[in-house]
């Protein structure tokens, strides 16, 4: 499902990826550990097609990740994969409820269907009293559940986590992790998480470690 090739990233001169490879296949739950700055977010942004990096390629679901470019680019990541971002990215003027609506309605998905998921979204993750408030109006915890519904809303074949319990606190980070396992095991949903967490790492079907930017045994 995916596929990185000797991947390199440099910021302002200074290495962060060093020819890093990796597979995933598909229906694989990775969980991608290590220190900070050993170049794990960076990863994921590249997997995602958030960045481009200066050497290497990666394919994703079958498609060329680098090559893909504006319409293109933004289709394939709101319909084929889904991330949530360590600093979750919610839509300031928009409630939680239209947050998690929004790539539902640019998919065209009939009003009564997604009324339908986000209400089953909402009551995985705990969120069903919150989602006429704004993102200002939540807590971190709240905010990155929103952000893990809007995400899944689509359905995605792939799914990109940074952290996604970092804000959490142990009831809730149970919660998003049997939601994740879920997800991974009646859907089929290939799933990549960034983490710290060894209870996080534990749900995983593998766990790899990056250190200076390559994968180490």
């Amino acid at each position: 499902m995916i596929r990185a090739d000797d991947i390199f990233k440099s910021y302002n001169g200074e290495p962060c990826l060093r020819g890093l490879s990796l597979r995933v296949a598909e229906g694989e739950f990775l969980s991608v550990m290590g220190e900070s700055g050993s170049g794990k977010s960076t990863l994921l942004e590249i997997l995602a097609g958030v960045r481009t990096p200066d050497k290497g390629s990666v394919r994703v679901a079958g498609e060329d990740v680098c090559a893909l470019s504006g319409g293109a680019l933004a289709k394939f990541r709101r319909t084929v994969i889904g991330v949530v971002y360590q600093q979750f990215r919610l839509i300031s003027t928009l409630t939680a409820e239209d947050n998690i609506r929004l790539p539902l309605l640019l998919g065209r998905v009939p009003k009564a269907e997604i009324a339908r998921r986000v209400s089953a979204l909402a009551e995985a993750l705990g969120i069903g009293g919150m989602l006429h408030k704004y993102p200002e109006q939540l807590s971190g915890g709240q905010q990155q559940r929103v952000a893990i519904a809007r995400a899944v809303a689509y359905s995605p074949r792939v799914l990109f986590l940074d952290e996604p319990t970092g804000s959490l606190d142990s009831e809730n980070s149970g919660r998003v992790l049997a939601f994740l396992s879920e997800l991974n095991r009646e859907r089929g949903t290939t799933i990549v998480q960034i983490t710290h967490s060894a209870e996080a790492a534990a749900r995983s079907s593998r766990t790899v470690h990056i250190r200076d930017g390559v994968i180490v045994p």
